[in-house]
């Protein structure tokens, strides 16, 4: 057997989760996710724990197995605890701020970049303090971004973090909070050939 694929899930108190055939509906204090399981995979509810099963040992059934039970392992702790990401906003003069339903960064081009924040993302902007400022070099600004849909929290994030890569001369641009960069040295002025 799969051995991400036959640990059960436990159920907190305040967590529901609804089986009809192949579809499961998670609703928890954060919101409610809903997904349908692969074909040969089934799970089912038994001392508040959830447990899947596979109908064969075909490869691809084997892999689904392990890859089912993850996927609604993180829709539990989704909406039971949430998500966190943080991405760090890393130059001079960049800046990030939130009007309304848009995330507006100013990242070194000729025109701000607008990003729509979907309805189950919450955003804040942390405060820089000296500690921060003085770890990373150039750094301006740290985002939360907190969801109970881990999926959605991962594009958005990709999605933003795409718009301005961190570059590997200085650092600047955008970057997971967790994200080591490798700073390449430029060039080395010398004496040869002036």
């Amino acid at each position: 057997m799969s051995r991400v694929g036959k640990e059960p899930i436990v159920i907190p108190e305040n967590v529901s989760v609804a089986i009809k055939g192949q579809h499961v509906k998670v609703t928890g204090p954060l919101g409610t996710l809903e997904r349908t399981l692969n074909d040969g995979i089934t799970i089912k509810i038994k001392d508040n724990q959830a447990i899947f099963t596979r109908k064969d040992d075909e490869k691809q059934t084997r892999s689904l197995h392990g890859l089912n039970r993850s996927l609604v392992a993180n829709m539990v702790e989704g909406v039971h605890n949430g998500y966190l990401k943080k991405l760090m906003i890393v130059g001079t003069g960049y800046k990030a701020e939130v009007k309304g339903k848009w995330l507006v960064l100013t990242l070194g081009f000729s025109h701000d970049v607008y990003f729509e924040i979907p309805k189950e993302v919450k955003i804040e902007i942390e405060k820089i303090g000296r500690a921060e400022a003085s770890s990373i070099s150039g750094l301006q600004a740290i985002v939360d971004f907190r969801s109970h849909d881990k999926e959605m929290l991962g594009a958005v994030c990709a999605a933003i973090r795409d718009v301005k890569p961190p570059e590997c001369y200085k650092g600047k641009g955008v970057r997971y909070a967790d994200e080591h960069i490798r700073i390449k040295p430029g060039k080395v002025a010398g004496g040869a050939g002036v």
